[in-house]
């Protein structure tokens, strides 16, 4: 099973830049053109969260024409960009945003895998909490799927990751001890993937031993890596990327950070072109 990841959109409105500076509907589509020529073809591809830059209709509209290009089954999972409401009208067509009742939360089976999205959001704030309700649905749900393989997507990382403003919106202290709590009682969690940093970051999920939780590169910017204390919050222009995770019975699941182009390559170890 072979899963494509794709995070912190933040497509604009037409003519607008995130940050005064960042095409992201044009950044978007060539991470797509570059997901489309995959080889492997991915079973599916996951958004998880910030799939929009304000929640204006206008920028939705403009996100479902840019996915519109994308030729492999698409699940979207709402950041703190996003609007619960606006997501699920802009996507009538995609029912599972309707099966989780207040929180767009969903499970979806591939293949021998089963992916579980949850709902991080907390308006109307940036950072991101698991109420009761949340935590319920999720313990539900992978006691539904014991014995299954499971990835586990979710916009804000149960981590604390060392690039403090970042963590200062990260997920609430509440939300990650409740996370632990019930990810530590199941041992078929394969993977946490998430959003929100713009960066590929790995971490063990405290409280919850051996379950690994990783965050994946924005398919626009990134956010700068500064690990200084009162470091100032920026953004940088480093290469915009993807994650795939590959899942082969008795390994588990391997992630593998890809680059969206367009650039040079490949080339065979003698320099000669490779068709």
């Amino acid at each position: 099973m072979l899963l494509c990841q794709i995070t912190d959109l933040h497509v604009t409105r037409p003519g607008a830049l995130a940050c005064g500076r960042v095409d992201t509907a044009l950044a978007l589509r060539r991470a797509i053109a570059t997901i489309n020529r995959w080889t492997p073809r991915p079973d599916a591809v996951i958004a998880t969260g910030d799939l929009i830059d304000t929640p204006h209709l206008s920028e939705y509209e403009a996100l479902r024409e840019c996915l519109s290009a994308l030729d492999i089954p698409l699940y979207l999972v709402v950041g703190n960009h996003d609007h619960r409401a606006g997501l699920r009208d802009a996507f009538p067509d995609h029912a599972y945003l309707r099966s989780g009742g207040e929180f767009v939360q969903y499970r979806i089976d591939l293949g021998p895998v089963t992916v579980l999205a949850l709902d991080t959001q907390d308006p109307p704030g940036a950072g991101g909490h698991l109420c009761e309700t949340r935590l319920h649905w999720l313990d539900e749900q992978l006691r539904a799927c014991e014995g299954r393989p499971t990835i586990i997507a979710m916009h804000h990382p149960p981590f604390d990751t060392g690039i403090e403003f970042m963590d200062g919106y990260g997920l609430s202290a509440q939300g990650r001890a409740g996370f632990a709590r019930v990810a530590s009682r199941y041992r078929h969690i394969e993977r946490v993937i998430c959003g929100h940093l713009h960066r590929s970051i790995q971490a063990s999920v405290e409280g919850a031993p051996g379950i690994m939780a990783s965050t994946c590169v924005s398919t626009a910017h990134q956010i700068t890596l500064g690990l200084t204390p009162g470091a100032p919050g920026s953004i940088t222009l480093e290469p915009p990327g993807f994650a795939m995770h590959l899942w082969r019975p008795g390994a588990g699941v391997r992630t593998h950070l890809a680059y969206a182009g367009p650039f040079d390559g490949p080339y065979t170890f003698e320099g000669k072109s490779v068709s």
